[in-house]
């Protein structure tokens, strides 16, 4: 699963759009663009066109998109005959056909706010360098979506205090292959790995805790287990 983010800000009467995506294989595209616009709500919604104009013309599949705007939020939720004020009328089928979910974070989490605020050249990764196919061959490998609060538990726990969503959420779903699956009750599961315990309810990871114990058999499997894909 990808993970993109986008953002707009306003300044000096334009609007600079950004967008960055982070694929499976740590490959990652960066794009600005600057409009005339001073509309702060048409911006966004600008910044999140280009993104997925930019997804369907190279048809990347299967991802997550994250912004930080709740008036983008809101133009998302109603029906299709509504969104063509600021967002294309196929805007929700294109996002079906390329199975692109979305989700709305704080901005100190938003990667492309920061990238709106540089003013410099960025780097990309070559298109064919990306490897969208990279845990694929790795029988059952995970593709759990993440809850923001976990991110903040991935912070502290792991000491990493300027994790990024994108990395809590790749490196949990690595940790999930390697773990032990504890439980599994009506669509809730608990893993553990080392002194760590990662609960899932459905696609989603809604729960990172730590304990005082580790099993050293489970301890080894894991350690064996996250070797293989090193």
């Amino acid at each position: 699963m990808f993970v993109a983010y986008t953002d707009a800000s306003i300044r000096n009467q334009n609007a600079i759009l950004a967008f960055v995506i982070f694929f499976e294989d740590k490959s990652k595209i960066s794009k600005r663009i600057v409009i005339n616009q001073t509309n702060n709500n048409i911006a966004e919604a600008s910044a999140f066109k280009e993104l997925i104009s930019f997804l369907d013309y190279y048809n990347f599949k299967g991802g997550l998109i994250l912004f930080d705007s709740n008036g983008l939020k809101s133009h998302l939720k109603r029906s299709r005959r509504k969104t063509n004020k600021y967002l294309s009328e196929d805007t929700k089928e294109i996002l079906r056909r390329l199975s692109v979910r979305t989700q709305v974070i704080p901005r100190k989490y938003n990667v492309a706010h920061q990238v709106c605020s540089e003013n410099k050249s960025l780097k990309s990764t070559p298109f064919s360098s990306i490897n969208r196919h990279y845990y694929q061959k790795v029988e059952d490998f995970p593709d759990y979506l993440l809850q923001l609060s976990v991110l903040e538990e991935y912070r502290q726990i792991y000491n990493k205090r300027f994790a990024t969503f994108h990395e809590a959420q790749m490196k949990l779903n690595k940790k999930i292959w390697s773990a032990d699956l504890l439980e599994d009750l009506d669509g809730v599961k608990m893993y553990a790995i080392h002194d760590k315990r990662i609960k899932v309810h459905g696609d989603t990871i809604i729960k990172l805790t730590k304990v005082n114990n580790v099993q050293v058999g489970s301890h080894w499997r894991a350690i064996r287990k996250l070797q293989k894909l090193n």
